[in-house]
């Protein structure tokens, strides 16, 4: 068994990142409602990491074999062009070009990264978790940790977050109490800038992680955080040029599907796309977009119709969990559409079940030049 078996709530360095992750602006997040996509992957990290999980870890993994979802963002008529999608057990060797925002899209961003450190090469993308709708988060994955205590398991993480217009994020303490401390940071871009530290001349963060934030060009507010980054990496002038490198415009994630005639009632509540095995769990590229009605919501994931490579994500625990939540799929255009929900088939009955959702998705195939951000119909 692997380290993501151990008691969660031993480690005090997951407690820290934790904290992180589920308090974008150091406010503890608010109740956690139930969102498939970032269940999957939060979860799933979260038992690798030995996380304290904003849902639990038990609800994370019971989703772990039935939502093996999201998108390799590929390029759009017109626009820059793709990179080409990758087999199975290929490494991705750059992050995929963005596409327009037309409005039309489940997984708009407005901030995107620009320079990365070698190795930074699998991204997720994510918009509504933690219980906020409009939460929206980039994450790159990197390197293995690095260091004495380096666990094999450990992937060098960035995390890029853009504020909303007029928020001021606070300083404050963590959601544990610990006291937290804004130290200056040499200017981005011209702009003010400053650490999230635990002292007054300390940088670093809880359990030595680095948060960098500072002020956009329109007047926003950015911030990163590296984790399982030492200071053997440069990580304070790594994630300095990182963040001299962020593009802040209104941009999108160009997905293999279109969706139509969406039943009344029903909101989008979310959506996530994730590049490269180790950030879709095994497929090259994954997606997924997540409808409300009322209490219930639905999820809707695709991925190609491949065999995914095995890797920490594959354990006895998970397999177990395949019994319990069933989505229904289809294959199209060589992308498997897979529905399910939390609350069972039983709440959509009226509108056709599981197999009358995916019938309002229209695949667009495995060639991302031929993917789009005019999603929403």
């Amino acid at each position: 068994m692997n380290d993501h078996t151990d008691p969660e709530h031993t480690d005090p360095t997951e407690v820290r990142l934790t904290a992180e992750l589920a308090a974008l602006a150091d406010a503890p997040a608010p109740a956690a409602r139930m969102d498939t996509a970032w269940a999957l992957r939060a979860g799933r990290s979260r038992l690798r990491r030995r996380r304290l999980g904003v849902l639990g870890a038990a609800a994370a993994v019971a989703l772990g074999a039935t939502l093996l979802s999201a998108t390799l963002p590929g390029g759009h008529p017109g626009q820059v062009a793709a990179a080409p999608a990758a087999s199975p057990t290929a490494a991705p060797s750059a992050l995929p070009p963005l596409g327009p925002d037309t409005g039309r899209s489940p997984l708009p961003t407005g901030a995107s990264f620009g320079w990365l450190p070698e190795g930074f090469n699998e991204a997720a993308y994510n918009l509504g978790f933690s219980g906020q709708p409009d939460a929206s988060q980039v994450k790159v994955f990197g390197p293995q940790q690095t260091g004495p205590n380096a666990l094999a398991s450990n992937r060098q993480l960035i995390f890029l977050t853009l504020f909303a217009p007029g928020e001021v994020p606070t300083v404050g303490t963590t959601p544990t109490g610990q006291q937290l401390y804004r130290v200056d940071a040499a200017p981005v871009n011209g702009r003010p800038a400053y650490w999230v530290g635990t002292g007054p001349d300390n940088p670093a963060g809880p359990g030595n992680d680095r948060t960098l934030r500072w002020q956009t060009a329109d007047g926003r507010w950015a911030q990163l955080h590296g984790s399982y980054m030492s200071d053997a990496d440069d990580v304070l002038n790594k994630l300095h040029r990182v963040a001299e490198g962020v593009k802040v415009a209104p941009q999108a994630v160009p997905l293999p599907f279109r969706i139509h005639d969406v039943p009344a009632g029903f909101t989008p509540s979310g959506a996530s796309f994730y590049y490269g095995p180790e950030a879709s769990v095994g497929y090259p590229w994954s997606a997924s977009v997540n409808y409300n009605s009322g209490g219930d919501q639905i999820a809707v994931s695709v991925q190609p119709d491949v065999t995914p490579v095995t890797g920490w994500w594959d354990s006895p625990l998970q397999a177990g969990a395949t019994q319990q939540q069933q989505p229904t799929c289809v294959v199209a255009s060589g992308l498997k559409l897979c529905a399910t929900s939390f609350q069972g088939e039983a709440p959509f009955a009226s509108v056709g079940g599981f197999a009358g959702w995916l019938g309002h998705f229209t695949s667009l195939g495995t060639d991302p030049a031929a993917w789009t951000t005019e999603v929403l119909g």
